[in-house]
Parts: C-alpha cells; structure tokens; sequence
C-alpha cells in the first residue's frame, strides 16, 4: 500500500513492534490467549496498534513469543495491505533483547511496544530525525522512565525517578532506529533486574548521535492489567463513531434493559430483562441474568452473572491514571474500578461483588 499523503516527507517504511511477554499483571485476561489478542470491541488490541500504521509502513515485524501460535494464526502474513513477518523471542531477557530477536533489519523503522494504543500523530512525530523518541506528559510520572534532555536532544532515559521534575516527559514506547543500533545491542549488558534494556541502548545512541525527542500530541493508553484493559475499550468506545455503545449483531440484549456506554457487548453475549450494563465489557458468549447490575466491569468469554447479582463500582484514588485519552474520558472513569471476571467465571444469582474484586474463574 502506498503511503498516505500526510505520511510522505517520513521515509521510514517499516516497524518493530515487541508483543513476545507472557503479561502476567494482565491476568486473568491472559491466562487463556496472548496480550495481543485481548479483545476491544471485538477486534484484538494489536489490530488497533496496526490500524494506525496503516498507509505509512509497508512492513512489520512482530516479535513474538508467549502463545506465538496463536497470534500468527490471528493475523497471518498481511494486515490491510501492511506486510507480516514473525520473529520468535525464545529466551525472555528484556525489552533489549526483544529487539535483538527481531534479527537485523537494513533500514529505517520504527519500534513500538505491543501493550499501548498510541497515535499515527506521535509514530510520524519520531521521524524527523535519523533517531527519534516520543516523550508523554503524565500526571505522575514515576512509574515511568523519563527523557533527560540537554539543549534539544535526548541525553538518555532515567528509569522510575523517585521524584521526577514536575515537566518530565515520559517515554511511552514509540522510537525511529536504523540497522546502527543492532550492533549496539549486542554490548549492551544486564541491568540490575536482570534484563537487556532499551532504555540503555537509547544512551548508547545518544553517545555519538543526536537523538531528536517529539513531545506527544494524540492520545496513549496502556494495557498492562486488566483495569487498563477496560480503561482502553472505554476509550475505544468514548471515540467510536456510531456512539460509545457497541452491541454486536450476534448479542441478545433484551428490550427492558439498558447497556449504558462506554459499554460493549460481544458476540454470544446475553442481557437479561431488567438488568444494567454501564461502562462494561462483556467478551464473547458472556452473560448477564435478569435484574442485575453491572457498573465498570469486565466480563471475559462465558462470564456470567446470575439473576439479581450486582457488580458494584467505585473510585479508587491510589493508582494515579497514566493514559492520555485527550479529553475522551474524564479522570473519574479512569479511576473508577468495578469487577473483573477471567473466563468462565460465574457469580451466583443475588450476590454482590465488591469493587476491585478479580475472579480468575475456570482452568
């Protein structure tokens, strides 16, 4: 596919993008398939990565590794006319070594993590420069590494600073590389936690080559456990043209009840007379029985709730939200947490679940 207009003046026609992690903080979500295939509204969370990539590279490698099978099986050679090709990362040792996995790759390309929604904006906005590093304003960025800048250019990237200047830009993922850094990686040793990092390699550059930061401008929204999971199908939802409600055409939804968005609910899925679905995910074959109430929750395949039942929602102050939905979702749901159920889980008929509860449900 040849690339879009506003894709032109960027020569970079390829990416990398790292989706080889088992996702343990993710679970239940990810006992059953890989990251990459948790579903937003009804479409894998990499197709929503790759949508934005759409008209401006023509290839991608994706390296892969927990339940590789399947994502190879999801997606195949091509996606909307961008090229496929898949690279196994056998030995889990770091973001580093992730890319070291994808072998060298003789041009240009962008490099992406395969756990964060990000723009099309902020992947051209790193391809000013030969090497480029998107930098995110957060509310608390210590949770993240920070670019520390001298003059105009990337000096190296600090892990999880204690106490961040109050103007830290975060790195949220998204770089322009060339076949120069391969080499470099290759001399890259662990850290103290044991793992190959990018966040070195990015120092490494920066010790000979200009490293030109873009400061993000669209939205950036992680997926690294199940309430971040939720958080993106809201937003998903919250930007979706036909409305913030999603009901796919294989759903049964009954006339006396109401789904009220951001809400999705999948193929399979069942809502019973008089029941309330707010701000929810239900995922294929999921169900919710007459009467009950489901606020802010996740409903992962062959969920149920029984008649009656309530899934309650809260505000939880603690976890500081960290994406960027650019207005689309206000601080309030970000924060406000109901229940997740793994697949298969089933709560019984006129139960209430308290907010935060995770069910992991069956083998």
């Amino acid at each position: 596919m040849a690339p879009t207009s506003a894709a032109a003046a960027c020569a970079t026609r390829h990416a990398v993008i790292l989706v080889a992690g088992e996702s343990k903080r993710t679970r239940p979500l990810t006992l059953h398939r890989p990251k990459p295939l948790i579903p937003l509204l009804d479409r894998p969370l990499l197709a929503h990565i790759l949508d934005e990539l759409v008209g401006l590279v023509e290839r991608v490698t994706l390296v892969v590794g927990y339940r590789a099978d399947m994502i190879e099986a999801a997606f195949g050679t091509a996606y909307r006319g961008i090229g496929l090709r898949y690279a196994r990362q056998t030995v889990v040792n770091g973001t580093a070594g992730a890319l070291l996995a994808a072998g060298k790759i003789d041009e240009p390309f962008f490099l992406l993590y395969g756990d964060n929604l990000i723009a099309r904006e902020d992947v051209l906005g790193v391809c000013g420069g030969r090497y480029g590093v998107a930098g995110l304003r957060v509310e608390d960025a210590r949770s993240f590494g920070i670019l520390e800048i001298q003059g105009d250019t990337v000096c190296g990237i600090l892990e999880k600073p204690a106490s961040p200047p109050p103007d830290a830009l975060a790195n949220p993922g998204i770089y322009q590389l060339d076949a120069a850094v391969f080499p470099l990686l290759e001399r890259i040793r662990p850290s103290p936690r044991g793992e190959l990092e990018l966040t070195d390699l990015i120092g490494a550059i920066a010790a000979t080559d200009p490293v030109r930061p873009h400061v993000c401008t669209g939205h950036w929204v992680p997926v690294g456990t199940p309430w971040e999971a939720l958080g993106a199908a809201q937003f998903l939802l919250a930007r979706r043209p036909g409305g913030p409600v999603f009901i796919h055409p294989e759903a049964s939804v009954h006339p006396e009840a109401r789904v009220v968005g951001p809400a999705s609910v999948g193929a399979g899925c069942s809502v019973g007379a008089g029941a309330v679905v707010e701000a929810s995910v239900l995922v294929a074959g999921a169900s919710v029985g007459a009467g009950a109430r489901v606020h802010a929750s996740w409903l992962d395949e062959g969920a149920r709730v029984g008649a009656g039942a309530v899934l309650a929602a809260r505000p939880f102050e603690e976890p500081r939200p960290t994406a960027e939905t650019r207005g689309l979702l206000s601080r309030a749901q970000l924060i406000t947490r109901g229940v997740v159920l793994g697949q298969g889980a089933e709560v019984p008929a006129e139960t209430s679940v308290e907010p935060g509860t995770v069910i992991v449900g069956g083998p």
